[in-house]
């Protein structure tokens, strides 16, 4: 009887042991599995965003490009006001251009958004999490209401340039909308008008101050997307 009982209690024992080990084991893949789905979220989440900055970065730096020959052709018509500067046809496209404030920047945060709504803890790098939340709520945020914000400034332009210009519509390129000439109704007197100086002066300096935000957006889309990159490798 005591040697059945022992072998009984071994058998128990064993039959216990192998119910924990079975649990265990299930739970161990359990868990791998449930990893192995939050990996490949991540991984998908962070696709979409790191296409989203590309997007941006390549939005940003034709936007930088552009700025750079409006701020030229603001140098020309202000020297043209300021220097007595002859007439030409060639001026009505950087009549056009120095009147630009370059407030108008299309920016996707399409790849955020589905991160913010999957949880930002699906990023298992704390750095990265860290650094994607203060782009898109710090210096992304910030260049776009400074866009605003300036915007704001002068909300009677298209009036005053209404009243000084035409547009030579039979210049217009479907291909470029925003690029018709401006023909001066009287190129003399637009020199003696200090409100249009003025405010091609006032547009170059908003124009120069987004600029140096942007550059900054840029630099930091640009960091955010190479982290991106190392953690998807």
């Amino acid at each position: 009887m005591e040697n059945k009982t022992s072998k009984y209690i071994k058998y128990a024992v064993g039959e216990i042991v192998l119910v924990v080990i079975g649990i265990l084991i299930a739970l161990q893949i359990n868990n791998w599995n449930e990893s192995r789905k939050a990996n490949l979220l991540q991984n998908k989440l962070l696709t979409e965003l790191s296409k989203s900055l590309e997007g941006n970065c390549n939005v940003m730096v034709q936007d930088s490009l552009k700025r750079v020959s409006w701020n030229t052709s603001s140098d020309i018509i202000i020297s043209f006001i300021e220097h007595d500067g002859i007439y030409s046809d060639s001026l009505n496209l950087h009549f056009q251009n120095a009147r630009k404030p370059g407030t108008n920047l299309a920016l996707s945060s399409a790849g955020y958004e589905g991160l913010k709504n999957a949880g930002f803890n699906i990023v298992s790098s704390d750095i990265l999490r860290n650094n994607i939340i203060e782009l898109f709520e710090l210096s992304q945020k910030s260049l776009l209401e400074e866009m605003t914000y300036f915007e704001s400034f002068q909300p009677d332009r298209q009036t005053l340039i209404d009243e000084l210009f035409s547009y030579d519509e039979l210049k217009f390129d479907p291909n470029q909308p925003f690029d018709i000439p401006l023909i001066p109704h009287d190129h003399n007197a637009l020199k003696y008008d200090t409100t249009y100086l003025s405010m091609i002066k006032s547009v170059k300096v908003q124009r120069s101050i987004i600029g140096v935000l942007l550059n900054k957006n840029l630099k930091e889309s640009q960091r955010v997307l190479r982290l991106i990159k190392q953690e998807l490798e």
